[in-house]
């Protein structure tokens, strides 16, 4: 964030108002201290003040990649604002609310000692993370790649020496499990990504890394002294912008260099598993269950799902929101179809009505305050469509359903990545896999073959699907041909 201030408003600090908090330790450490971080996380344990215990749950937020949140938020003592918005910005129905859950902000480049140690402290009794999908470095199979170079080194790292600094997410988790193992120390550990089993899997990462290390300490885990609760978050966080400071200074008199915007909704349902002690979430709005499964498929394939359809959508077809996108009556058709064709693939947990929340997702897609942009949705398709869309249409295959919205949502996704919009702008692809897929739809194969070697990269599997292959193949000669909206007019007609 480098925008600059040029009001004489005085810069927002902590509130120490509450004085038993100006020297209690964090209980919580946040690996990936971002945007979601501080809207989502951040709004939770803001709840928890003035709860009828009032125990101070405060967060260490740990940047692993760059020191910019550090940089912005420690000279306000951690202290922000979440702005959220609910219309257009002439109309009053925003709020600003100043959060001061967060006690420290930490870079792993220049402060690996101390994020070390807090990882291993007494006091601490969560380590939560959200660092994307690709920052669990996954090989195709959902497990550890231990032919990441970054893993590798780590691997090296840490067994020659359980204090060296580490590289990656799996790295620092495991030296925390280590450190914590010596001295006996139980702890929770929550995924907050838009990953499937997003514990789960995380277990199995971080399994694989111990048996490299030492056995002993997957040991200990394995006897309850670690959880890995899933969960599913939910709230839509667009980036910041240099009018949304401005706004905070107009509203509150003061300098935030930083704030989230975000929508009134927010969720966050939460596995009852854990191996230390943990606020009261359920008061808060948490709901803590024991099955997380239907909830978390109908959160990745129906908001997650629609999100990447909007946004190569609205890529293809200069539209910068998803407010923008949806507002087009044919791309708010196509998301509709699309979100009640893959509807058929969930089997929707009692308290969740799936109509329901498919409309209540269409509305949250329609707050045009949000100004949350495609361009930066449309980012890391390969990590993200397997779950969002492939693992349906297999649901739906071997129902022997039809595929209609999903194969046009992929036929659109694949023309996305021939690089330009339809008036010919040059788009930014910004994927893990970005060499492999830009090589396959510039090699100049036939277009089966081309699409064929698309969906082979994500799913083997469904690329042996020729009729699925030809539905693709069709959509996408359409598009080519006639533009995004005319091919979905037909399909939709």
């Amino acid at each position: 964030m480098d925008y600059s201030l040029t009001n004489t408003y005085p810069r927002l600090t902590r509130d120490y108002s509450r004085k038993h908090e100006a020297s209690v330790p964090p209980k919580i450490v946040h690996l990936g201290m971002g945007a979601f971080a501080r809207a989502h996380l951040g709004e939770y344990v803001r709840r928890l003040y003035g709860l009828p215990n009032d125990e101070p749950w405060l967060i260490s937020g740990v940047s692993l990649r760059t020191p910019n949140v550090r940089d912005s938020l420690r000279p306000q003592q951690g202290a922000y604002t979440i702005i959220e918005r609910n219309g257009p910005r002439d109309e009053p129905n925003d709020r600003f609310i100043i959060a001061c859950c967060v006690t420290e902000l930490l870079f792993a480049g220049d402060d690996a000692d101390t994020i070390k140690s807090r990882l291993s402290d007494s006091n601490t009794k969560i380590i939560s993370i959200t660092v994307t999908e690709k920052g669990y470095c996954r090989d195709a199979q959902g497990m550890l790649d231990l032919k990441n170079s970054d893993i590798q080194s780590d691997i090296k790292s840490l067994s020659a020496n359980p204090g060296a600094i580490v590289r990656t997410l799996p790295g620092w988790v495991a030296q925390a499990i280590l450190r914590r193992a010596k001295k006996n120390l139980p702890i929770t550990i929550m995924s907050l990504d838009n990953l499937p089993q997003n514990g789960t899997s995380l277990y199995k990462i971080i399994a694989t890394m111990l048996r490299e290390l030492d056995p002993s300490a997957l040991l200990w885990l394995d006897a309850g002294n670690v959880s890995f609760p899933n969960s599913v978050v939910d709230r839509i966080v667009p980036a910041t912008s240099k009018e949304d400071l401005s706004d905070v200074s107009k509203q509150l008199k003061i300098n935030d260099v930083w704030p989230v915007v975000t929508e009134p909704y927010v969720s966050w349902i939460l596995e009852q598993k854990f191996s230390s002690p943990q606020p009261s979430w359920g008061p808060v709005g948490v709901s803590l269950v024991t099955d997380i499964v239907p909830y978390e498929e109908a959160k990745l394939r129906l908001l997650n799902g629609a999100h990447s359809l909007i946004a190569y959508l609205g890529q293809l077809t200069h539209k910068k929101t998803v407010a923008e996108t949806v507002e087009d009556e044919i791309f708010g058709k196509v998301v509709k179809g699309f979100m009640k064709e893959i509807g058929e693939t969930i089997e929707s947990p009692k308290a969740l009505d799936l109509r329901k929340y498919q409309s209540e997702i269409f509305g949250r897609f329609c707050n045009i305050a949000l100004h949350h942009k495609t361009v930066q949705i449309a980012a890391d398709g390969s990590e993200k469509i397997p779950q969002r869309w492939l693992e349906a249409i297999i649901v739906l295959r071997r129902e022997k359903k039809p595929v209609r919205f999903l194969a046009m949502a992929l036929a659109v996704w694949i023309r996305y990545l021939q690089g330009s919009s339809e008036s010919g702008t040059k788009l930014i692809i910004s994927d893990p896999r970005k060499d492999r897929l830009i090589g396959i739809v510039t090699s100049g194969f036939k277009e089966t073959e081309m699409i064929t070697d698309i969906i082979a990269l994500l799913n083997s599997d469904l690329a042996t699907d020729l009729s699925l292959i030809a539905d693709i193949k069709g959509y996408h000669a359409e598009i080519v041909s006639d533009g995004c909206r005319a091919a979905i007019s037909r399909l939709i007609s």
